[in-house]
């Protein structure tokens, strides 16, 4: 049975029979897989209690029409870990820049146990092991023959992880000009790195164009941002 997550959301909606129940609570006693799923539908209602926010529903709404319910499910629990990652650094790190920097979650590839592995599967398998220097090398790989923006936007977050910023600024502007499915987050971890790499100027001019734009990523780390540089 692979209806996990509609199992899960009856659960949670009390609305298991019998043989559900049943069924239920052996998945949840011997399945991996499922733990896991369960795990993470924990983390995202702990999230919704959290930030009570328009900009999850906007996000959540932007991930479904990007991903066409492929794994929608981990993809917008992962997102929802970066809000209140964001939330936190905004109420609690005051104007320390390298505060607002995170890693961005592997939303574009989940990996998923025990499915065979392909170049995209061990090139994101290890990005999520945070072992950065083999994913690189796995995106360069894979960049050869496509041009994926969104494979380059995974190699600038992994050279960012590195602290290889100088090597990650000039990606990021590239993919800043391309319209793609990760093009707010381009522009905000541009004006981040921006900021850190003391192009002021450029962070600010960043800043305000995804405002003129009405883009809801990180919006209110960006008005506080904003603030600190005027």
């Amino acid at each position: 049975m692979n209806n996990y997550q509609d199992l899960i959301q009856k659960y949670h909606s009390n609305k298991l029979n019998n043989e559900e129940q049943m069924l239920f609570d052996n998945l949840a006693n011997t399945n991996d897989e499922f733990k896991v799923l369960l795990k993470e539908h924990e983390n995202l209602n702990a999230a919704f209690q959290i930030i009570e926010d328009n900009e999850v529903s906007d996000l959540i709404k932007n991930l479904e029409s990007k991903n066409n319910g492929k794994n929608i499910f981990l993809k917008i629990a992962a997102a929802i870990t970066v809000f209140i990652t964001g939330y936190y650094f905004l109420f609690y790190s005051g104007t320390n820049y390298d505060s607002y920097f995170e890693e961005y979650p592997n939303v574009y590839y989940p990996i998923t146990r025990g499915a065979s592995e392909n170049d995209l599967q061990k090139a994101f398998s290890a990005y999520e092991q945070q072992n950065y220097e083999l994913a690189i090398q796995k995106f360069d790989s894979l960049l050869i023959e496509n041009k994926t923006p969104e494979i380059k936007f995974y190699k600038a977050m992994s050279l960012l992880n590195m602290d290889k910023k100088n090597e990650a600024l000039p990606l990021l502007k590239e993919l800043s000009s391309i319209n793609f499915d990760y093009s707010e987050e381009t522009l905000w971890y541009l004006s981040i790195t921006s900021i850190l790499l003391d192009q002021k100027d450029l962070a600010k001019s960043t800043l305000q164009f995804m405002d003129e734009k009405g883009m809801k990523f990180k919006k209110k780390e960006r008005k506080e941002i904003l603030d600190n540089l005027n």
